[in-house]
């Protein structure tokens, strides 16, 4: 017993004296889920704590890194998680990172306690998927603009590169992206956004010349009165179907929301719904 308190007391110095540099945040949700497909209706819950580590070199070079615990044995071979340092010169990022084209364009807004299937999301390839294979993106801002350069690890069996340019003030922004794969795969992205009071939107647009495929589209709008947010979202895919989603979320305050969505996707005639409680920490 005497060991055991030792060593938690030594435990918990040791976590006071990193409380600087190091900081847990977390989520967590509970509720109900009719998910795609008959008789699929069920509960769904989740907890997640995430480690924020920061630094500053004695020349004013910040660094840091941040993993969730989930991911920690992932993160050690750099399948989750990020590692940055950045400065003057601008930021360098290695990781489970999105790729410039996607850190430039982004998606558009989603619906649902459980994001439900990330239907609102158009598709970006130069991310890649093979394991131990680390990504590595660049970023430089000067004033409104911010331009990104990703690509995938050497070792990796696909050579995978994107970049991505941005411009954004406080009412809107626009972004462009390009990817380029080594199977022969390359698209052309652009994106958009806007505020006008309570109404925010955004636009997603993708094109890529390989044949067979044709362009894919996403477009969301959020109307944000008090507590209370309303979004609604329609995309297309490379395959022409469709997808679209309507969800609400009313803050409760201290971290808490209630939140519910509904989603069909009309390539496969499917439908889903949820509801539930979020929390953040």
């Amino acid at each position: 017993m005497q060991k055991l308190l030792a060593s938690t007391a030594i435990l918990v110095l040791t976590a006071g004296l990193a409380a600087a540099d190091v900081t847990l945040s977390g989520d967590a949700r509970m509720g109900v889920i009719d998910d795609f497909g008959a008789d699929n209706t069920g509960f769904t819950s989740r907890a997640r704590v995430k480690f924020t580590l920061t630094g500053i070199t004695d020349g004013g070079i910040s660094f840091g890194a941040e993993f969730r615990m989930n991911d920690a044995e992932a993160a050690n071979i750099g399948d989750a998680g990020e590692v940055y340092i950045a400065g003057a010169f601008g930021k360098l990022t290695m990781g489970d990172i999105d790729s410039a084209a996607e850190q430039a364009v982004g998606q558009v807004s989603t619906v649902g306690l459980t994001e439900l299937g990330n239907l609102n999301e158009v598709v970006y390839n130069a991310e890649g998927d093979e394991p131990a294979t680390p990504r590595l993106s660049y970023e430089y801002s000067r004033g409104a603009f911010t331009g990104y350069v990703s690509m995938v690890d050497p070792l990796a069996d696909t050579e995978r590169y994107a970049v991505g340019l941005k411009f954004a003030t406080d009412l809107y922004s626009v972004s462009l992206g390009y990817e380029d794969v080594e199977t022969g795969f390359s698209q052309v992205l652009i994106g958009g956004s806007f505020i006008a009071g309570p109404v925010t939107g955004k636009l997603v647009y993708g094109d890529t010349q390989d044949a067979g495929d044709g362009g894919q589209l996403a477009v969301s709008l959020d109307y944000a009165v008090g507590s209370l947010t309303l979004t609604g979202f329609a995309q297309q895919g490379f395959d022409s179907s469709d997808r679209y989603g309507l969800g609400a979320s009313y803050d409760l305050g201290g971290g808490a929301s209630v939140i519910g969505g509904y989603v069909k996707d009309n390539s496969t005639g499917q439908d889903a719904m949820d509801l539930g409680v979020s929390f953040d920490f």
